[in-house]
């Protein structure tokens, strides 16, 4: 049991409310993460991954709810529930103790099956984070993302069901993506309502697959130390500004709705017809 008698909350308890309103603290169940998404920072952990039980995730979660009385708990984990009969167990064992706090985390589209939503409501869970990426199968495959875009489809219901808020992280500009592929996204969207989404371009992080595919194309600059937020750092298929575009276009539509996004797509169609015009853009920091 990590030493919780050892922290003195009430700074972070300010600072939470000060600037949410409620009071939040993280949580780790894993470390670590089996899947081989070759864009991912899996040089840190390598392909290890490391589940502690559930009997004493539970109890931790009942320690933190009697000393803190959190409002809230974020699970920090790479990835949450990768066992549905861990999640069954976890259920259980926090139902016992009483232990539930309100708690988010992120996982795998695949891994949001019936059992295991059930399991996760009853623990508390209110939102799941999904590392949804692309609505086009093309781009998933060449992401070796090992998901289906039928997989986004079913979570969703199945987060629907239970009344969880379903949340998409979703990337944009990786290699082979074309206006086509970004439609698909954008239709998955469309169709599937998420409660909210999280949007980023592709980035090279040193070590991985996909940092050795654009090596090259990368320059002085190639970390997130170098580049501001959505700045593509190796050559895509459109520019820096279309990408911050489709990013404010599809935040706008999925927390205001079409019509308020209608300005913004008027703009990421116009910045897409411009780089088509233009000879192939060398697009870095």
């Amino acid at each position: 049991m990590p030493a919780w008698d050892l922290l003195d909350a009430e700074p972070y308890r300010r600072a939470w409310m000060g600037a949410h309103g409620l009071f939040s603290l993280n949580l780790v169940s894993s470390r670590g993460c089996p899947y081989r998404c070759n864009w991912c920072a899996k040089p840190i952990w390598g392909d290890s991954y490391r589940c502690r039980p559930a009997r004493l995730v539970a109890a931790e979660m009942l320690e933190v709810k009697k000393r803190f009385q959190p409002d809230h708990v974020w699970f920090a984990d790479d990835i949450f529930s990768l066992s549905q009969q861990w999640t069954r167990e976890f259920a259980a064992e926090v139902e016992a103790l009483g232990a539930q706090i309100p708690f988010k985390m992120q996982s795998r589209c695949d891994l949001m099956n019936r059992p295991t939503v059930a399991a996760l409501r009853r623990a508390g869970c209110e939102e799941v984070w999904m590392g949804v990426e692309s609505g086009s199968q093309l781009i998933l495959d060449a992401m070796d993302k090992g998901t289906r875009v039928s997989h986004v489809y079913e979570a969703r219901d199945n987060l629907r069901r239970h009344g969880i808020r379903a949340c998409y992280f979703l990337q944009f500009g990786y290699p082979g993506e074309t206006w086509t592929e970004i439609e698909q996204t954008v239709a998955l969207v469309r169709e599937t309502r998420p409660d909210d989404v999280g949007v980023s371009v592709s980035y090279p992080l040193p070590g991985t697959a996909f940092h050795r595919m654009v090596s090259d194309q990368l320059g002085p600059k190639e970390n997130w130390a170098d580049s501001d937020d959505l700045e593509m750092m190796f050559q895509g298929a459109y520019s820096t500004e279309f990408y911050r575009a489709l990013a404010d276009a599809i935040h706008t539509e999925v927390r205001r709705g079409s019509v308020a996004a209608q300005s913004g797509w008027t703009l990421v169609r116009e910045l897409k017809d411009s780089c088509a015009r233009k000879t192939p853009l060398w697009i870095c920091c």
